[in-house]
């Protein structure tokens, strides 16, 4: 009995101890927060699953979870971009987990044409940017996010007003009569560009050299800019609320001469008569006169406010944004708005079949964009503004024959609309594993009507005007792509991709003016309000189809190739010559992969590129290998009938076809200590053939030009890339990156002729100024070389035939000098966070480019439709006016005999400068505290300091005026300096 109760007790402890176990197993509910580890912020859409298992959660909205499990069990933690961690559960259910960012960046997707590959696999010359380098900048266009962050990409402003010009050049100048600019593909799309909401970009890569850029064939020779843009993600809806107000000044302005200071100047040169003792009196109190650049330039503001909703579950989700720009200029009168709205949706529809639908509108209105600062900066102070009894405003009596600018400013006015839509839908169905096919079909439509009304108050004599026009254009590109993707007993990696692409454009205009108006009261409306009448309208169309064919393998990720094949036929050229073949090969090696390699512990990745390729321009008018007649009038010798008839207009070039880029790269990517230093360079060699050239006619056969393939142009170079996280602790993290680029551009051949000018400018008494010619870079200059002033004071120039001094040089005595583009460019981005404290500054430089600073020749000579002198040093530094000759900066102004030439190098100046573009601190306020939202306040300064020896207002920004001109400035509009004070909310 006794041994029957010693069994029972022992069962009966075993099962209390069961019992017990299986009570301390018992489910508990853990609530958690994972957080960023360097700035403390929460992380959204955080995969936590229990290890070994499926079962799991993903954070919400403020990096907050809940899973129900028991105690003991391992959770995963994994966040792309950050290091994976695992935390064992025990006793308590509040858990705080921090994640490390990922340093070793080698398995991030980047994106390339027609499909994405890991950067690590890359073989061709591609440069990322992600909004992690520009998100604490307030950048307002693509433009500014490119400049000075990609290596081999310039970035040159035409305009420094709000919406003004930009030239982008992606490794060099390729062409002389087509287009130069890179091509722009949104989310797979031919399309966008510049002025698209830079907070809608989840990414850019630039495709530079041939490999990475003959997938686009024919229009893939400048280079190729590819933007995604962001998408939704599961979970619940994410709101992200920012507003930005900026201030804006003008940096520098010239030192022009005040009106007491002109018109003593006028009295010196023109007579001690020409302005009265009275009025004299009245400028040198300040009771007259006019400061043109205080009366021109204002303080700009703008307004920046954008607003987003991503969430969704995991088959459908959603990305919504909108964004709306309000910009006054540092120039009276001048407003530049932008509103946009994007919508991104992607859904699951079956476990094989996806669609991805993307659709943005735009609408953008520019009021009186165009200002000439050229003429203000040489309108006489001494004047009086307008006729008091006409209210006409009077012209310059004494310098520039321009009529008033004030007045054109004030009485003209213009509107620039643009309205556009853009939408794309893709489906991509899994046919097998490894093998999927995508259809992707896409429409664009852009309307941008024009408005002018000039007044006839705006100087006497002058007739009131108007104008309107109107361009429609709409775009439609369809791609079917085939891609098979596999593995290979795990060390074989195979990427096959065929695609077929048909893409077309058809553009109409119309336009519509009338001068000597009836009255003003409408303005640019009713056009039968004027006299004079005259119409006008055109069409354009243009398609293209295309054939590609792609195969990326790599061997256990140590050795890589690709080779691509592309083949487009283009309606703009004529039967026969309609196809370009475009071909590329790349090969890699990653060393670290080697046998002998795996013990090292210094290299992550230690990879040597080379590939060769062809690719392609045909961007020449729809029609432009076509002969045409042009209708002219002539009065039958001199009998005073007129007579209409009909010459060449242009000539038939049956013949014309594919301008070719063929392109050599050579580079090598290190990454060492885990990440967190990586060093990129290369080398490259793009040689243009058989060029899109317009060759000129001699007058004496009808004059003219026509389209031939002939020439040759060479750009070389080489881009260097360093990113560094020096400091990276719990608390502190410093994050610096490094960009040089040197080119060098040359012309080989111009079908044969030795240079090609442009025209003179006339109104300059200027020659072509620039030239053209084989052994020297585009851009390049065509002057005369100042040497000095004579004991007269007259300007002394270089006799080239032997090497004289002349004060009269002829056309024999112009040189070929200085280059437009810089040589070397330079960017250097770094962020420091502290806690909850962010700050930030760039710097972008360029070095080796020439500015020909005609703004100043105008200022300070009296030659052509400027004929007095404005600038301060051009009177009290003159010849005439220093007492010790050895001191004098300008020529005499009293001897007529002095020649004075805007094409001299005596106004060729250096424009190399250093900037610093964006200087900001940004706080977080921490969600306890804020409540309701993440918290973000910023205050920065964009283009702060210039450090240059040009003497205008910016060597960063050209302006040639009607001329078409590189590298020259007449007037150009400076970029301000702006303070921007910024808010963001993320709920």
């Amino acid at each position: 009995m006794n041994n029957v109760k010693i069994v029972f007790s022992c069962l009966l402890l075993c099962m209390l101890t069961f019992v017990s176990s299986t009570w301390a197993q018992v489910t508990q509910t853990y609530n958690g927060v994972v957080m960023d580890a360097a700035s403390g912020e929460p992380l959204i859409g955080v995969n936590i699953t229990q290890k070994g298992t499926t079962t799991g959660t993903i954070t919400d909205v403020d990096g907050k979870f809940t899973i129900r499990t028991n105690e003991g069990v391992v959770l995963s933690i994994s966040y792309i971009g950050y290091e994976a961690q695992e935390v064992r559960l025990g006793k308590d259910t509040e858990l705080r987990i921090s994640l490390n960012e990922d340093q070793n960046q080698l398995d991030e997707v980047v994106v390339i044409g027609y499909g994405v590959v890991k950067k690590s696999d890359l073989t061709g010359s591609v440069s990322s940017v992600s909004t992690k380098q520009y998100k604490e900048q307030p950048v307002k266009r693509v433009s500014e996010i490119l400049q000075g962050r990609v290596t081999g990409v310039q970035v040159t402003n035409t305009d420094g007003m709000p919406g003004g010009g930009v030239k982008i050049r992606v490794r060099g100048t390729t062409s002389i009569n087509t287009g130069c600019e890179p091509l722009y593909v949104t989310d797979g799309v031919i399309g966008g560009g510049l002025d698209m909401n830079p907070d809608d970009i989840a990414s850019i890569e630039v495709l530079k050299d041939a490999s990475a850029t003959a997938i686009y064939g024919s229009r893939g020779a400048n280079g190729v800019i590819l933007i995604t843009t962001k998408k939704g993600t599961e979970g619940k809806p994410r709101i992200s609320v920012e507003a930005n107000i900026g201030i804006s000044n003008i940096i520098k302005k010239y030192d022009l001469l005040s009106p007491y200071e002109y018109a003593q100047a006028l009295n010196y040169y023109r007579g001690g008569a020409t302005i009265s003792d009275e009025d004299m009196e009245a400028y040198r109190t300040g009771q007259k006169g006019i400061d043109w650049q205080e009366k021109m330039l204002q303080t700009g503001v703008s307004q920046n406010y954008k607003v987003s909703i991503s969430g969704g579950s995991k088959k459908n989700r959603y990305y919504i944004s909108a964004n709306f720009l309000d910009q006054s200029a540092m120039t009276i009168t001048t407003k530049n708005q932008r509103s946009q709205m994007r919508i991104n949706l992607d859904n699951e529809l079956t476990d094989r079949l996806a669609m991805s639908t993307k659709l943005n509108m735009n609408y953008s209105h520019l009021h009186n964009g165009d200002i000439d600062m050229m003429t203000f900066l040489n309108y006489s102070p001494t004047m009086e503004m307008r006729d008091p009894e006409t209210g006409i405003y009077n012209k310059d009596p004494y310098n520039a024959v321009d009529s008033n600018p004030y007045g054109r400013r004030i009485e003209n006015y213009s509107d620039s609309y643009n309205y556009g839509f853009s939408g794309n839908m893709n489906f991509t169905y899994k046919i097998i594993d490894g093998l999927t096919f995508s259809a992707q079909g896409s429409l664009s439509y852009s309307h941008s009507p024009n408005y002018n009304f000039s007044s006839a108050l705006t100087a006497p004599g002058a007739l009131s005007a108007m104008s309107n026009s109107s361009s429609h254009g709409v775009t439609w590109q369809n791609i079917e792509n085939v891609t098979y993707d596999k593995f290979f007993n795990k060390d074989h990696h195979l990427t096959a991709t065929a695609v077929f692409e048909l893409n077309g454009y058809e553009g109409k205009s119309l336009s519509i003016g009338g001068s000597d108006l009836n009255n003003e009261f409408v303005g640019y409306w009713n056009v039968n309000n004027a006299k004079n009448i005259t119409a006008g309208n055109g069409y354009s169309a243009s398609s293209m189809v295309s054939a590609l064919g792609r195969v990326m393998y790599s061997y256990k990720g140590r050795y890589m190739a690709t080779a691509t094949l592309r083949a487009d036929g283009s309606s703009k050229f004529s039967k026969g010559n309609k196809w370009g073949y475009f071909p590329s090969v790349a090969l890699a090696w990653n060393v670290v992969e080697e046998r002998f390699m795996k013990n090292q512990k210094i290299f992550d990745q230690l990879k040597l590129r080379a590939s060769f390729g062809v690719s392609g321009n045909s961007d020449i008018g729809s029609y432009s290998t076509l002969g045409t007649l042009s209708e002219k009038n002539y009065d039958s010798w001199g009998s005073g009938q007129i007579w209409n008839g009909y010459w060449s207009g242009s000539l038939s070039t049956p013949d014309v076809t594919w301008e070719s880029t063929y392109q050599y790269n050579v580079g090598v990517d290190v990454s060492v200590l885990s990440g967190r230093l990586n060093f990129t360079a290369e080398w490259f060699r793009k040689d243009t053939k058989d060029l899109l050239l317009r060759k000129p006619i001699p007058s004496y056969n009808g004059g003219g030009s026509f389209w031939v393939n002939n020439g040759e142009i060479r750009n070389r170079g080489v881009e260097f890339n360093l990113a560094a996280t020096p400091v990276a602790t719990k608390n502190l993290r410093w994050e610096t990156s490094f960009n040089a680029s040197w080119l060098h551009n040359e012309v080989i051949d111009l079908a044969g002729d030795p240079f090609i000018v442009g025209e003179n400018l006339t109104g300059f008494g200027a020659g072509p100024i620039e030239i053209k010619k084989v052994g020297h870079p585009i851009g390049s200059f065509y002057v005369y070389e100042w040497q000095n002033f004579s004991k007269d004071g007259l300007n002394l120039y270089k006799h080239q035939a032997d090497g004289s001094f002349t004060t009269t040089p002829t056309s024999d005595d112009l040189v070929v000098k200085g280059q437009a583009e810089p040589s070397w460019t330079f960017g250097w981005n770094n962020t420091v966070t502290w806690k909850n404290w962010t700050f930030n500054c760039f710097f972008n430089a360029a070095l080796g480019s020439d500015r020909l600073n005609m703004s100043r020749f105008a200022m300070s000579s009296m030659v052509g439709k400027y004929k007095f002198i404005t600038l301060a040093d051009a009177y009290y530094k003159s010849w005439d006016m220093v007492e010790n000759k050895t001191e004098a900066l300008y020529s005499t102004h009293k001897n007529s005999e002095n020649k004075d030439f805007p094409d001299s190098d005596f106004y060729l100046e250096d424009a190399s400068y250093i900037k610093l573009k964006n200087i900001s601190i940004a706080y977080t306020v921490p969600r306890k505290w804020a409540r309701i939202a993440d918290l973000q306040l910023s205050v920065s300064a964009q283009n702060v300091f210039t450090l240059t020896h040009y003497s205008g207002m910016d060597p960063e920004v050209i302006n040639a005026g009607p001329y078409g001109l590189n590298g020259v400035d007449m007037g150009a509009y400076p970029i301000p300096r702006t303070f921007t004070f910024g808010l963001k909310l993320n709920f």
